[in-house]
């Protein structure tokens, strides 16, 4: 079964030109910055919902940064499953919990426990790795969604 992603290439695409801070961001723009994540996740996974949680993690952003986690996810929120919504919405939590930002103990407990936490870990790696003003990423949105569907088929 083939399955259409093009309304999800349509918001990745509102990503070129937007601008981030130099500081966090050196990479030329968001979309970039989503490409290059999305090259680590096709390197190191086949998990087709954290793949998709790569591509997609920062498509809030054409709102701005604060606050995109969930503005992105309900930008998607019909066209993904439950796991790359989670996943994109907890994206930068991770950090919180990493470095002692979390303070309560609940929610270090729920992160830490959840059953997608490894995944989440990868999403966070990925999103910082996918951070380099080199690479300038190429941009076929037929290959992309062809190996996508093939993940499906597997």
């Amino acid at each position: 079964m083939t399955i259409n992603f093009e309304p999800l290439f349509w918001i990745l695409e509102e990503l070129k030109g937007i601008e981030q801070k130099k500081i966090f961001h050196p990479e030329k723009d968001v979309f970039t910055h989503s490409l290059q994540v999305l090259n680590w996740a096709f390197r190191e996974s086949n998990d087709i919902d954290l793949i998709l949680a790569a591509m997609l993690h920062d498509v809030g952003k054409v709102g701005g940064s604060i606050g995109h986690a969930k503005r992105g996810v309900t930008l998607i929120s019909c066209y993904c499953s439950e796991k790359t919504l989670w996943l994109i919405e907890h994206h930068l939590r991770f950090w919180d919990l990493i470095t002692g930002e979390m303070k309560r103990r609940d929610k270090v407990w729920y992160l830490f426990h959840h059953k997608w936490f490894v995944e989440l870990s990868m999403l966070a790696r990925w999103d910082k790795a996918g951070r380099n003003p080199n690479v300038i990423p190429s941009y076929d949105k037929e290959k992309i969604m062809d190996r996508i569907n093939n993940l499906t088929q597997s």
